[in-house]
């Protein structure tokens, strides 16, 4: 079973509620004996995108450090999509959902 799936049936059913990366990976370690440094809860974010990964699976909104609130596959989301480059302290506007319709930006907006 791929992470991705992990998650969703560890938190199947719990839509809206706000979980740490932590509390994902040792729930999933608990239940699956899945590796920690294997879960990154921002690969599946609706509002972050990561270096390195194919954005096409999202089940969570990134909403802080370590946070995030659990809304589920092909949630209806709106909302700015970020990217914050790596050893940077900002971060780019890369695209954005409207109404669960994903576009992505040509040239990424520096957010302020």
């Amino acid at each position: 079973m791929t992470i991705y799936n992990q998650i969703n049936e560890f938190l199947k059913g719990d839509f809206g509620q706000i979980v740490t990366g932590t509390e994902i990976k040792n729930g999933l370690k608990l239940k699956y004996g899945t590796k920690p440094g294997s879960v990154i809860p921002s690969d599946y974010c609706y509002n972050r995108i990561n270096d390195g990964i194919r954005f096409n699976k999202h089940i969570f909104q990134y909403i802080g450090r370590n946070r995030y609130k659990y809304l589920g596959e092909k949630y209806p989301y709106t909302g700015k999509i970020f990217h914050k480059p790596a050893g940077q302290d900002y971060e780019l506007i890369v695209g954005e959902w409207n109404k669960g319709k994903k576009v992505i930006f040509d040239k990424p907006l520096k957010n302020n």
